[in-house]
């Protein structure tokens, strides 16, 4: 997190940074920056000192999730907002245990909700379907 945010404050000073009254474009990354990257000191620092049973990576977990990451990134345009979004979360399943009929209401409602807050929300320039791209 530090890292992230030392990495946007300072990136970020590249742009006009404005002020509070009338933040540039830089006003945000450099801001927010800071913000993250004092919080994660705020998380690592206490955790130096810690004693606690060691991280195991869930590697199947973390390729099926970074893939399909990757996947919604390539679909997007192609198949349109909800196919690719209830494509990937079902990608992202894959070393899930649930059954077939749940993890198709939970790809239905990811794809409905990254619809609704996306393209008609925030009126991002996106196709919905893949016959609207």
């Amino acid at each position: 997190m530090t890292a992230a945010g030392l990495f946007f404050a300072v990136h970020g000073r590249d742009y006009e940074f404005g002020t509070a009254a009338r933040m540039g474009p830089g006003y945000f990354p450099v801001v927010l920056g800071w913000v993250l990257a004092v919080l994660g000191l705020l998380v690592a620092l206490p955790a130096l000192w810690r004693r606690g049973t060691a991280v195991q990576v869930q590697w199947n977990n973390l390729f099926w999730c970074v893939l399909s990451l990757i996947g919604f990134a390539f679909m997007l345009h192609l198949l349109g907002v909800f196919v690719a979004a209830f494509l990937t979360a079902l990608l992202s399943l894959v070393p899930s245990a649930m059954r077939l009929r749940t993890r198709l209401a939970v790809c239905t409602v990811v794809a409905v909700l990254t619809t609704l807050i996306f393209p008609i929300g925030l009126q991002m320039v996106l196709p919905i379907w893949p016959w609207s791209a």
